[in-house]
């Protein structure tokens, strides 16, 4: 009788640690915002609309963004992705960018001018907002390390394009 009570008791146990471990991280999730800001920033030695001129058109978004770099088998390439421009100011472009049936993603360019200093302060962000899902929220942990890398590497870009420099490609 012990040798058949065995299974079944391993089973409840492995599916009450399941239930239990799904509990404890849906808890922890909870505790998790819902909306993540991921923000980067460089100061470059140029004018705004230098800088908006790589912003603005988006045809020249190959040319620093790290997500449109055609041709380039080292980074991760992204499938096609649509981008709707929400607002525009002298100092600031938010656009809406959505990847295939993805969530959308607001990103945000804002430039900061500092008087009395020759150079500009180029703030890149992202905002994300992880679904209510305890594996979405907790994925929300690793979004600077996957786009934080990307924004610092586009930011680089932009400063050394917008100085006069070669494109770093």
């Amino acid at each position: 009788m012990l040798i058949k009570t065995a299974p079944v008791r391993l089973i409840k146990l492995a599916l009450i640690s399941i239930v239990l471990l799904f509990v404890v991280a849906t808890a922890i999730a909870l505790l998790l915002p819902g909306h993540v800001r991921i923000s980067k920033a460089i100061n470059i030695h140029a004018s705004k609309d230098s800088i908006f001129a790589l912003l603005d058109h988006r045809e020249r978004w190959p040319e620093w963004h790290p997500a449109f770099v055609p041709g380039d088998t080292t980074r991760r390439q992204f499938p096609a992705i649509n981008i709707t421009t929400r607002s525009r100011s002298d100092s600031e472009l938010v656009v809406m960018m959505q990847q295939g049936a993805k969530k959308p993603v607001q990103t945000g360019w804002r430039i900061y001018g500092h008087p009395g200093v020759d150079s500009l302060t180029l703030q890149w962000y992202m905002d994300l907002y992880p679904g209510w899902a305890p594996w979405q929220k907790l994925g929300s942990l690793f979004y600077e390390n996957t786009y934080g890398v990307m924004m610092e590497q586009g930011l680089e870009r932009i400063k050394t394009i917008t100085q006069g420099g070669s494109n770093p490609q």
